[in-house]
C-alpha cells in the first residue's frame, strides 16, 4: 500500500508512457496516387519512405516536414531513373520501349511538382497528430 501511496505522490519517477500505435500505413496523397495508380511499384516505395518517417525516433523537425522530404526524395528519384530509362531506351532504337520511356518520364515529371500533391488534409492531418507523448 505505501508503495502504491508513493507512486501517486508528485516527483516520484513514473514509467514512460509507451507511444500510441497506429494501425494503419500513413495515407499517400490522393492526387499522388492517383496519378502513379498505373505504378504500384511506386506507391509502394512511396509508402515504404512515408512508414519510415512515421516510425522513426522523434526529433526537432516535425512530422509532416519529414514526410514532405521523404515524398520530394522518392519523387526525385521515380524522375531520375524514368530518365536514365528513357536514354537507355533512346540508345536501344527499339521504337515501343522509347514511347513507355517517354510515357514514363512525363508522368514523373508531373507528380515532381509539389503544387500538385501539397494540400492533400488527409495527409497533412495523419503527419500533424501526435504519435507518442514527446512529439517535438
Amino acid at each position: 500500500m505505501t508503495t502504491y501511496l508513493r507512486r501517486l505522490l508528485p516527483g516520484y519517477p513514473r514509467a514512460p508512457v509507451p507511444p500510441q500505435k497506429r494501425s494503419t500505413l500513413p495515407p499517400i496523397p490522393r492526387s499522388l496516387r492517383s496519378q502513379l495508380k498505373d505504378y504500384p511499384d511506386h506507391i509502394e516505395r512511396l509508402q515504404l519512405a512515408l512508414h519510415g518517417v512515421s516510425v522513426a525516433r522523434t526529433t526537432r523537425r516535425p512530422r509532416i516536414e519529414m514526410a514532405v522530404w521523404a515524398i520530394d526524395d522518392r519523387l526525385s528519384r521515380f524522375l531520375a531513373e524514368a530518365q536514365h530509362e528513357l536514354d537507355a531506351a533512346r540508345c536501344s532504337g527499339d521504337p515501343e520501349r522509347l514511347a513507355r520511356a517517354e510515357e514514363v518520364e512525363a508522368v514523373m515529371f508531373k507528380v515532381n511538382r509539389k503544387n500538385a500533391w501539397m494540400g492533400d488534409e488527409v495527409f497533412a492531418a495523419w503527419f500533424r497528430a501526435e504519435v507518442g507523448p514527446s512529439k517535438r
